[in-house]
């Protein structure tokens, strides 16, 4: 191959007019008079990127460069993603095409793939696993989050005989679940769940609802459906899969690492989804009927919680993660149409 154009002189203004030839891997510059100005391998040269109407630059490993007269030269390439993206250049509407349905694929992974995946691998996880995960969760809690809690002892008692009772009535294995207290102003009035079944009301829940016992009891059976349908494990494989994703669009190696350790900040962050909130109302809603407790009982529970919610004016993203309630009043409507 051969081709005429100018060669600029490396950390200099200087050029000329030359022509260069390759055969095979092996490359020559020549000026005008036929002498040598350059000689090398391909595999140590540069080849600019194939811009339509352009020509293709050549750069050398001294810092010289070559730029043909014709804009149509396009040099060979041992590159795979070279002769792609040359073709993707020639070709406007499949360029155009790609572009498109980049996005349109990031959106079907992350909102169809992905959830889809998460829901039918969440089971395979072992129990030594999610008793890890909590675990590290639990610590970051009890760091940043958590005090003793403030209850009565008598109080705390009543509460946990009526709910590893219930858990009886409904033939729930209690030893798979345990419940604990915390004081947490950053919270609030909360309930939370782990995956490995570690059930945690803040003192705000208990003093909100304690005259109520069976609407306490209902939001301890929301945070029950979250546990019994995996869904903090399904929350974090979903993480894990959409974080997979931009690693490999923006190199994010840190983040990535982040959840996959699944006490970082990122996993914490993550929210229930709306059919993950809407499951654990009706796993509530359906446990209380069991046990011959209507669904008004859960209803009050979340009108009384949302309203704190507005009161305390909370946009933490941890906050929303943590909460059992977030779009309280859909919600509310969805179990009164139950």
């Amino acid at each position: 191959m051969r081709a005429q154009g100018t060669y600029y002189f490396a950390d200099s203004s200087k050029s000329c007019s030359a022509e260069i030839e390759i055969i095979g891997k092996h490359l020559k510059v020549l000026t005008s008079n036929g002498d040598s100005v350059l000689e090398t391998e391909r595999s140590f040269i540069e080849i600019g990127l194939s811009i339509p109407g352009l020509p293709d630059s050549l750069k050398f490993s001294d810092g010289s460069s070559f730029v043909p007269f014709d804009k149509s030269v396009r040099w060979p390439s041992d590159s795979l993603l070279s002769r792609i993206a040359e073709r993707l250049m020639n070709n406007l509407s499949a360029l155009i095409a790609i572009l498109v349905a980049t996005p349109l694929l990031i959106w079907f992974l992350m909102f169809t793939v992905i959830p889809n995946i998460a829901e039918s691998s969440a089971e395979l996880i072992p129990q030594a696993s999610m008793n890890l995960l909590s675990k590290g969760l639990m610590e970051h809690l009890e760091e940043n989050f958590f005090l003793s809690s403030d209850i009565d002892p008598k109080e705390i008692k009543t509460i946990e005989t009526l709910f590893y009772k219930t858990l009886d009535d409904l033939d729930i294995d209690k030893k798979n679940y345990l419940l604990l207290f915390y004081k947490s102003d950053y919270l609030g009035a909360n309930a939370l769940a782990l995956p490995d079944g570690t059930i945690i009301l803040t003192d705000g829940m208990v003093e909100q609802l304690i005259s109520y016992p069976n609407s306490l009891l209902s939001v301890l059976l929301h945070e029950v459906g979250h546990v019994e349908n995996n869904h903090s494990v399904r929350l974090i494989i979903q993480s894990l899969g959409v974080g997979i994703i931009f690693t490999y669009l923006v190199g994010d190696i840190q983040g990535l690492t982040e959840i996959i350790s699944g006490s970082g900040a990122g996993l914490l962050q993550s929210s229930f989804s709306r059919e993950m909130e809407i499951e654990a109302d009706n796993f509530s809603v359906v446990s209380l009927d069991k046990i011959n407790i209507p669904k008004e009982r859960f209803i009050f529970a979340m009108e009384t919680i949302g309203l704190n919610e507005d009161e305390s004016g909370s946009n933490s993203l941890l906050v929303k993660y943590l909460s059992t309630h977030p779009h309280t009043e859909e919600r509310i409507q969805l179990v009164k149409d139950l």
